[in-house]
């Protein structure tokens, strides 16, 4: 089996090995670490590049352990040994990484690897516009690994509207919230549906509620087109308060899954008051035994917020949004 490594967002490494093992049954995963997992697999390896979350994917030449790992070893391993490249046709270029920031080498130590790569493989030499990188990476872990970028997914803040949650990490909210298709759905804070639409396009349940104060936000959710799609008995998308939720019946709702304001870029004057009443909201429509799934970089004032209204958590992953620290709780009631 050939091994890759794929890179994704920091602090869903736990979410990361549940999905890819219910993707790919015969998938080895040999490290896992913050951020990066390397493994075994013997499928098609455009399907790889299919996967939302990874951002580099890299066909693996060769992986080092150890301490005091550094560029000169890792390139002395490499060319003292044969490899075979996945893709062996266009231009290349070597790139070295120390701790996921792109370092300056010995011009010597470059050229070294460049000859070998010339000498084993058909791929041509473009320091400037090359159609594919070779890169040696060292962590802090104590990993080091020589890879061909096969894959790169360039998706930026840009591409999105202000305040917009990114697609990966709505589908990595929605796989640590363990949906099971008899779950009747609440996201009370929609905006621009990025949690709805990868609830539609990857996931089954029994219902789905969408909603948001603001109208514009809620005609563009219902416009996107895996919630058309999924419209028909199986969608309720309407402008709501989420303080309130009138349109919801009392312990009607399994799963709450949701991204609320954090009050950095809304006019919220006290954060910690709106969680209260958020938290009463969702208790009166919460099934006895339902579950709450909430992103936030509020992290002190939602933990209150959670407390005081009963409930407890059961788990939790920690990661960065637009640069700020957040977490994504799995909230229960206290019993």
């Amino acid at each position: 089996m050939a091994e890759f490594i794929s890179t994704f967002i920091t602090g869903f490494q736990e979410v990361v090995e549940s999905d890819l093992t219910k993707r790919f049954p015969k998938i080895k995963i040999l490290n896992l670490m913050d951020g990066l997992v390397h493994y075994r697999f013997d499928g098609d390896s455009r399907e790889l590049e299919k996967i939302i979350y990874f951002n580099n994917t890299f066909f693996v030449l060769k992986t080092m352990k150890g301490t005091g790992l550094n560029f000169n070893s890792l390139v002395g391993a490499v060319t003292s040994s044969k490899n075979y490249f996945l893709v062996n046709k266009g231009s290349f270029r070597i790139r070295f990484v120390q701790e996921n920031q792109f370092a300056k080498v010995d011009k010597n130590l470059t050229r070294r690897a460049e000859d070998y790569v010339l000498a084993s493989s058909k791929l041509r030499l473009d320091r400037l516009s090359p159609t594919n990188e070779i890169w040696f990476s060292i962590r802090r872990e104590g990993f080091a690994f020589c890879g061909e970028l096969i894959s790169k997914r360039e998706f930026t803040e840009k591409n999105l509207n202000k305040g917009e949650l990114r697609p990966e990490i709505a589908y990595f909210i929605c796989c640590f919230a363990d949906i099971r298709k008899d779950d009747t759905i609440l996201e009370p804070f929609c905006g621009y549906g990025s949690i709805p639409t990868q609830l539609a396009k990857k996931f089954r349940f029994e219902k789905l509620y969408v909603s948001d104060l603001e109208k514009e936000k809620v005609e563009l959710t219902k416009s996107r087109k895996q919630l058309s799609a999924a419209a028909e008995g199986l969608l309720d998308c309407r402008v709501a308060d989420a303080l309130n939720l009138n349109h919801i019946e009392d312990k009607s709702i399994s799963l709450v899954i949701t991204d609320p304001p954090w009050g950095y870029y809304e006019e919220i004057a006290d954060i910690k008051a709106f969680y209260d009443k958020m938290f009463k909201s969702f208790d009166r429509v919460l099934a006895s035994d339902g579950r709450l799934v909430i992103l936030s970089a509020r992290k002190d004032e939602l933990e209150e917020s959670a407390q005081t209204a009963g409930f407890k958590i059961k788990n939790s992953l920690h990661t960065l949004v637009n640069g700020k620290k957040a977490a994504v709780y799995y909230l229960v009631r206290n019993q």
